[in-house]
């Protein structure tokens, strides 16, 4: 089932901005199935999640990328190593937005909330991160090339919607909207 991030202000509102081509905001998405709500992955430890990832491979899913934010093993691997996670904890929503927002922080996102970075050059770094994100006006992926790796969502778009995220305009998170804007 989609939701909103359980982040709150411009925090959430990045998080349901980048979920919308990752994952159609849906927290238990995985590779190739952003609608499937089958399994409930809050339900799964982190450790569980990681043989879910594995399994996904075996079984010649085409990708293992896993959640809203679409973690790929090595990110999700890297992530636990970071915030010292034991690997029993449940990878509900509440874990998710947590670590996507360590790597939105990676991305620059104090900077950006603070007006030193510019939303293109925000932008780009998420789209370093999230391959669904266009890196510039070409609306390609920084990715592009890498398996079926393609940016989503127009650069357009995703610029205005940073403009009025940053500026404390109140947004709601229309993924049909997102994903159809010109």
């Amino acid at each position: 089932m989609r939701h909103p991030s359980t982040a709150d202000g411009r925090f959430g509102q990045l998080l349901d901005l980048i979920a919308v081509p990752e994952s159609h905001g849906n927290y238990n998405a995985w590779y190739n199935h952003a609608d499937q709500h089958a399994v409930d992955l809050s339900t799964l430890t982190l450790d569980e999640v990681r043989t879910f990832q594995q399994q996904l491979l075996d079984a010649g899913n085409g990708g293992s990328a896993i959640g809203r934010y679409q973690f790929i093993p090595s990110t999700l691997e890297d992530l636990r190593e970071r915030l010292e996670l034991t690997g029993s904890e449940r990878f509900t929503p509440a874990l998710q937005d947590r670590l996507a927002l360590v790597l939105a922080r990676d991305a620059g996102v104090n900077d950006w909330v603070g007006g030193a970075l510019p939303h293109d050059a925000f932008a780009h770094n998420l789209s370093k991160i999230w391959a669904g994100l266009p890196m510039d006006a070409s609306n390609q992926s920084y990715h592009q090339g890498m398996g079926d790796n393609a940016a989503r969502i127009d650069y357009t778009t995703v610029l205005d919607r940073l403009t009025a995220i940053r500026g404390g305009e109140l947004l709601t998170t229309d993924a049909s909207a997102l994903m159809n804007a010109p």
